[in-house]
């Protein structure tokens, strides 16, 4: 039997975490999904401001007490002199400050791991870029949605001319979480964290991400209608987008956190002239396949028609579902692959494949602003790319 990729490096990955202390939601989820494949530790950590839940969060994830910093400054001093520094570092704090703590991780040579968006302003976004092409390190940006077996496969058939043409894209984020109350703290929408355009950053880079993966096409211009359905709102709570891709197809984006009763409210659509792909999160496990003159068809995660790439991100058969903590392991799986075979000599470039990267986060944030100056104008912006 070939030896796998960690048997030949010798050792699991180490990382670090930023942020995601004791009650962050996210943190959890990355400590959850990060151990799925045993190919990382988790052995160091800055994961709260307040120093008792920093200790807190270090004592329960059973990192050192000399490994749990006060920030992430002290991390990289810290993991700097060390023979068995961290490879790795999530950045898992608000999107106002992962600019700076990404940009600071690559200049002391650690690949990051960073949360959603990119940063707060497509100039932060670029910034970051930059890092990364002057480091020699890798960024992953956890689009974890990517991670479906369900949305490669759309991706694939897509990409191998199913569909045909692709003619038009409907994607949306249309969440109820303040739909009824805004808790103190919320944000999103309060204007503490960045401003007008934070819920739409959060919510709508997913949406816009998903329509760039799926259809393989970048999105060309945005005409905007940008409102607060809660006047108390600061921030932008509802955003409905008309788009252009590359090629000539046309796309609406619908982000909100209005949508009242809506479970989570992710999901896409794709038309070509000769068919079309409907993916829903709370049916994630499940692709339509709409072929032009021909039945329905519901196709299974790693059920009969699936693709390479959809088998590859599956971990059970047919009918036994993966999830979505499975789907976010997917990423750290790629990424540790991806970094195993670089250390090895190898080529990551296939492992590299369905991973967003620095490049999604500064386009998302690209068309995020963009939508802005629409709606500011009422005129259709042409989005750089």
């Amino acid at each position: 039997m070939t030896e796998t990729l960690l048997e030949r490096f010798g050792r699991r990955l180490r990382v670090g975490m930023i942020g995601g202390g004791i009650g962050s939601y996210i943190g959890e989820t990355h400590a959850i999904a990060l151990r799925a494949d045993g190919l990382w530790d988790l052995v160091a950590g800055a994961f709260s401001r307040n120093p008792e839940t920093n200790a807190a969060t270090g004592r329960s994830w059973l990192v050192p007490p000399e490994r749990t910093y006060a920030d992430h400054r002290a991390l990289i001093a810290g993991e700097s002199t060390r023979e068995d520094r961290v490879d790795a570092v999530i950045v898992a704090t608000r999107p106002s400050s992962h600019a700076e703590i990404a940009c600071d991780l690559l200049a002391a040579g650690f690949h990051v791991i960073c949360e959603k968006p990119l940063t707060d302003t497509a100039a932060d976004a670029q910034v970051v870029e930059a890092a990364v092409s002057g480091s020699g390190r890798r960024l992953l940006l956890t689009h974890c949605y990517s991670g479906y077996p369900m949305v490669r496969q759309a991706r694939e058939m897509v990409a191998r001319g199913d569909l045909g043409r692709i003619t038009l894209v409907e994607s949306r984020f249309a969440s109820g979480m303040y739909a009824t109350t805004t808790p103190p703290g919320a944000w999103r929408v309060d204007g503490t964290e960045g401003g007008v355009t934070a819920l739409i950053a959060d919510l709508g880079t997913h949406a816009l991400h998903l329509a760039e993966l799926v259809t393989g096409r970048r999105i060309t211009s945005v005409d905007a209608d940008l409102a607060r359905v809660d006047p108390a709102h600061a921030a932008f709570d509802n955003a409905y987008l008309t788009l252009g891709f590359e090629g000539g197809a046309r796309g609406r984006c619908w982000s909100t956190s209005q949508a009242a009763g809506a479970t989570h409210g992710l999901a896409i659509t794709v038309y070509g002239d000769k068919g079309s792909l409907a993916w829903d999160h709370e049916a994630a496990e499940t692709l339509w396949w709409r072929a032009d003159g021909a039945p329905d068809r519901l196709l299974t995660k790693a059920g009969p028609g699936a693709t390479g790439a959809a088998l590859a991100a599956s971990r059970f058969t047919a009918g036994h579902p993966d999830g979505y903590a499975l789907a976010f392991a997917n990423l750290y799986r790629d990424f540790a692959y991806a970094l195993l075979a670089e250390a090895l000599g190898e080529d990551p470039a296939p492992y590299l494949a369905d991973l967003p990267d620095v490049a999604d986060g500064v386009r998302t944030l690209t068309v995020v602003e963009a939508a802005v100056a629409s709606d500011a104008t009422g005129r259709t912006v042409t989005v750089d790319t």
